[in-house]
């Protein structure tokens, strides 16, 4: 007993208590005793936490604050900067962006993106323009045009065949190697502010037409009479084929020729002459201009005449 209570009086570090009438009280097991110290050690770690939690916690305080100061001094520094109190800042420095480099691939990719719209355009005036000079190219300026003023849906069908037959006895007058006639036809009536002509736009061609000396020679019938007022409009023929029955004034009888069959016409027409326009001043021609084109088309009329009244 007496080596026991010595051994707790050794780890407890108290004399075990005495109980009534000398003898001593009971000491505590070994156990508790180790129990005791293991919740004292446990203490002493919650009291040390909580002591460095408190102190994280007062560092980070300070910290935010400092971080706040920071802050508003920053941004009272960069007002005085904007409003031109102070012209250079040691707290405030322009962030330099570094400088991308981009692959030719890229730089061509960021090139059309930006410039889509543009491009676009671009590209729509430029098939334009290539499509007007492809068909000033490639377009034969024909050496002489004849104006066709009939109503007759099948005659305007055969303009192709018109064209042919003149060009026999047409000469190359624009010296590009080839013979080329052009059959400009317009179908008008004797009302020459008919609706139909003006909404179709024939009054308008017919009036440029008219007005300028490209087309010296005219096919034309009774039908346009009012309008084009050939008498005064045509040359009197009479005088220069005077032994040819076909020619009546102004105008040579095609109905009564083979014309119609030359150029292709299937049916029969009682009512169509070829005419050459006289000289006179116009809007879009000088006298002399037309002149000249008179002295290119009236031998052209010659050999027409000639052929078709054999």
């Amino acid at each position: 007993m007496a080596e026991q209570d010595k051994k707790a009086e050794e780890i407890t570090g108290h004399e075990p208590e005495k109980q009534a009438g000398g003898e001593k009280k009971k000491g505590k097991s070994l156990f508790e005793t180790a129990r005791e110290l293991e919740q004292a050690e446990r203490r002493k770690q919650e009291l040390a936490e909580r002591e460095h939690q408190k102190q994280q916690a007062e560092a980070d305080y300070k910290e935010r604050e400092k971080y706040g100061e920071q802050l508003e001094a920053d941004k009272r520094e960069l007002i005085r900067l904007k409003q031109g109190i102070a012209s250079d800042s040691d707290t405030i420095f322009e962030e330099k962006q570094e400088k991308r480099h981009y692959t030719l691939r890229q730089r061509i990719g960021n090139f059309f993106y930006h410039n889509k719209w543009w491009l676009g355009i671009a590209a729509f005036f430029a098939v334009v323009i290539g499509v007007l000079i492809y068909d000033d190219v490639t377009t034969v300026e024909p050496d002489m045009i004849i104006l066709q003023l009939s109503a007759d849906s099948e005659l305007a069908l055969r303009t192709e065949g018109t064209a042919q037959y003149f060009e026999q006895f047409v000469p190359d007058l624009n010296g590009d190697g080839q013979v080329k006639v052009a059959v400009y036809c317009i179908p008008v009536t004797n009302d020459p502010n008919n609706s139909t002509n003006y909404y179709n736009g024939d009054s308008s061609k017919l009036v440029v037409e008219m007005q300028s000396s490209s087309a010296m020679l005219v096919l034309a019938d009774s039908t346009c009479k009012d309008t084009i007022m050939p008498e005064q409009t045509f040359q009197d023929l009479s005088q220069q084929f005077s032994d040819n029955p076909l020619v009546s004034g102004y105008s040579f009888d095609l109905t009564k020729t083979d014309f119609l069959k030359k150029i292709g016409y299937e049916g029969e027409l009682d009512d169509l002459y070829l005419g050459i326009r006289k000289v006179q001043k116009l809007m879009f021609a000088t006298e002399e201009k037309m002149q000249a084109s008179y002295d290119q088309a009236f031998p052209v009329l010659e050999q027409v005449i000639s052929d078709l009244s054999k």
